[in-house]
């Protein structure tokens, strides 16, 4: 699965399709959508990922009692149009060479996550899940930085970052509350909605593109942790704990790395 989302992503500097533009106003704005190359495959390479869960989850052995559900199709799938953006934005050689072996890396950890925490009983679905909701926000975050480093217009780039946003977070609310009920949805939605609205203040304010990115996955995570405490009512002060110190975490990685 990761060689082929890889493969799908390697492809984008080898094939040129032809490009599709289209033109329309919506709401007093002209609106120019572009269909090239980079759309199709990332776009395969996410359905790729977001289809093989199924396929992957086939020899687990809870599979003859249970199939996997939309939840366990969200990262992978993320996973593999995010990192194939950032992959995009890389020059050939020595970077893009070091970028896809750490996007191997990460893919193979998001579905060897999805894997262990397929079954909520296993003794390693603990530990397994915090690494994957480490591995969501990481992305969350790349995600984000992506699009603020390609220019994105705010017409596409807020709607994005919503997107990923909600998905990311409802994904680790279900992780964590094992149900995938409406609360669930409305605590993601609401946290997609702050985060929307701070990264379009932010489109407009000259920056560098990690800067903003981490502030954004740093609002989410905050966002996840108060519904992930709203959904259990338990383990309040570890969480307030956890949350303290990923936001000092955040704001030192803001202030040093930008």
């Amino acid at each position: 699965m990761v060689a082929l989302v890889l493969l799908a992503s390697g492809l984008l500097r080898i094939v040129q399709l032809p490009a599709v533009e289209a033109e329309f106003g919506l709401l007093g704005l002209l609106v120019r959508l572009r269909l090239d190359t980079q759309f199709v495959m990332l776009t395969l390479a996410a359905g790729l990922a977001f289809t093989g869960v199924d396929w992957l989850l086939q020899s687990h052995p809870l599979a003859a009692q249970a199939r996997p559900g939309l939840d366990h199709r969200v990262i992978p799938g993320l996973g593999a149009l995010g990192l194939g953006a950032i992959l995009a934005q890389l020059p050939a050689g020595l970077p893009l060479a070091v970028g896809l072996g750490v996007a191997g890396l990460l893919l193979y950890g998001i579905f060897a996550a999805e894997f262990v925490v397929f079954d909520p009983e296993d003794p390693r679905a603990a530990w397994v899940g915090l690494g994957l909701r480490t591995l969501s926000f990481l992305l969350l975050v790349g995600v984000a930085f992506a699009i603020r480093a390609a220019r994105v217009r705010a017409a596409f780039a807020i709607p994005l970052v919503s997107l990923a946003t909600a998905a990311v977070v409802w994904r680790i609310l279900v992780l964590h509350s094992g149900t995938a009920d409406r609360r669930a949805a409305a605590y993601a939605a609401a946290t997609a909605w702050v985060v929307g609205q701070l990264a379009w203040a932010l489109h407009y304010w000259p920056g560098p593109p990690l800067r903003m990115a981490l502030l954004l996955g740093a609002v989410a995570y905050a966002g996840s942790g108060l519904g992930r405490g709203q959904l259990t009512r338990a383990g309040r002060a570890g969480q307030v704990l956890e949350h303290a110190v990923v936001a000092s975490l955040a704001l030192i990685a803001t202030l040093a790395l930008t």
